[in-house]
């Protein structure tokens, strides 16, 4: 709750003042909202370390291998940044770099994940 505040503490007056802006000055309005975007994201990295964590000790009290983790979290990563990229793209007009910024992040995540789809369909081929 408090990492919430703080980060709305960043950002609302962050968004008022880019809106303001945004006629008169759209750089600087668009350098304000990614000054507040990195205040958010680096005030959130400190809560990472935590789910981390909490994600080591479920995955061993569930048995799950280290390897399925960190697919996990990479492709958690991934989504996370495109999905900042995006956002930034679209609030400085650029709807098709958003786009393949979505797209690029889409394949990402997807080849990421590519030891967790082999080991599946190994896993099916040994029941068939």
């Amino acid at each position: 709750m408090e990492l919430m505040i703080k980060i709305a503490a960043v950002c609302v007056p962050a968004a008022l003042l880019a809106g303001l802006l945004r006629k008169d000055s759209p750089v600087m309005s668009l350098l304000i909202a990614i000054a507040a975007g990195c205040a958010a994201v680096y005030a959130a990295l400190g809560a990472a370390g935590e789910i981390l964590d909490f994600l080591r000790d479920a995955a061993d009290m569930g048995g799950v291998s280290g390897v399925v983790l960190g697919v996990l979290v990479r492709t958690l990563g991934i989504s996370i940044a495109a999905r900042l990229a995006s956002d930034l793209c679209r609030d400085a007009g650029l709807g098709s770099a958003a786009s393949a910024a979505e797209f690029a992040g889409s394949a990402a995540a997807l080849y990421t994940a590519l030891p967790l789809l082999r080991g599946m369909l190994s896993l099916i081929e040994g029941l068939l």
